[in-house]
């Protein structure tokens, strides 16, 4: 039987390659477990400009566990009345090691938008990055970011939005997987 070069000289890579021990990678989970946002309503019964609000809880790796354990903080963002809510910066949240925003490459507009979390690990910044795309889309099980429910409760209120709502598509919480990082992403 004749076997083409190129195949010959790969196949002792091949074995080699599957034979090598591989490095178990180690999987770092951050989980929006609470949302809350206030924000202002359009149209003929709406609010105008208000005061809008964002706020997350999340869970996170302890850094100093060797267990697995598991720390948690709260996020908050504000928008006054004269500014839309909208994309934001990076925002410390209670605990000063993480941090969130809400990127300009994944906002919409309040019922469509990706949350950033990152946890910084050491004193040159290094640390773990999560992202999650959040959307409202009733009805839509087949869409995995559909985990927000935003309502307007009666005529002249702002539209409130949480997890776990009668819009929900998904339960809660919201599971993001990290990846390790050298910086925190700008």
């Amino acid at each position: 039987m004749h076997v083409p070069g190129g195949i010959t000289a790969i196949l002792p890579l091949v074995a080699h390659a599957v034979a090598a021990p591989h490095k178990r990678q180690t999987t770092y989970e951050f989980d929006i477990t609470a949302l809350g946002g206030v924000f202002p309503t359009t149209g003929p019964y709406g609010t105008g400009p208000i005061a809008s609000s964002l706020s997350i809880t999340i869970s996170y790796p302890d850094p100093s566990s060797t267990s697995g354990s598991t720390l948690s903080t709260s996020c908050s963002y504000s928008w006054p009345a004269t500014t839309p809510p909208g994309p934001t910066d990076w925002t410390v949240c209670e605990d000063p090691s993480v941090q969130w925003r809400l990127p300009a490459d994944g906002w919409s507009n309040f019922a469509n938008y990706r949350v950033e979390v990152y946890q910084t690990l050491t004193p040159d910044g290094a640390g773990l990055d999560a992202t999650h795309y959040l959307t409202q889309n009733p009805g839509m099980p087949s869409d995995p970011n559909a985990y927000l429910s935003c309502l307007q409760m009666g005529k002249f209120n702002p539209d409130v939005c949480q997890l776990n709502g009668v819009l929900s598509a998904h339960p809660g919480p919201v599971v993001m997987y990290a990846t390790e990082e050298s910086a925190k992403p700008s």
